[in-house]
């Protein structure tokens, strides 16, 4: 049985690889689509009830939320720092593909989740989908 549940969050970034608009500090509403694959159901014919998936996925999805990500090697990480402004420093650049690599891979090694794929939407027209092949 496949579950798939959404999620949400707002954030800004930049990717100095992105081209000229995507290099500028700028924001997304990101929407994060995740798909758990489980193998067995409960006698009431329940796989996993919504709000257990809610409660180990969401607080993973949520800190990121409202904040501006930034790959610790941007030289405005030392900026930002200087000026004791907060930020979400992370360890990749900011770009949808390792983000979706990077939340996926949390669901999975912070949960005992079945998931196996994931969708992050930037804008409206723009997604990306990491499928883990393995499940």
């Amino acid at each position: 049985m496949i579950i798939q549940k959404n999620y949400h969050f707002y954030a800004a970034h930049r990717n100095p690889a992105g081209g000229e608009k995507c290099g500028r500090i700028h924001g997304h509403t990101y929407d994060v689509i995740c798909y758990f694959n489980f193998n067995s159901m409960n006698e009431g014919g329940i796989t996993c009830l919504f709000s257990d998936l809610d409660k180990m996925v969401e607080p993973i999805i949520k800190e990121h939320c409202h904040w501006f990500l930034l790959y610790e090697k941007d030289p405005l990480c030392e900026v930002l720092d200087l000026a004791n402004e907060p930020y979400l420093k992370l360890p990749f650049v900011t770009s949808a593909e390792n983000m979706a690599i990077w939340l996926l891979t949390r669901i999975k090694n912070e949960t005992s989740l079945p998931i196996y794929k994931i969708e992050l939407r930037e804008t409206k027209s723009s997604n990306v989908i990491y499928e883990i092949e393995n499940r």
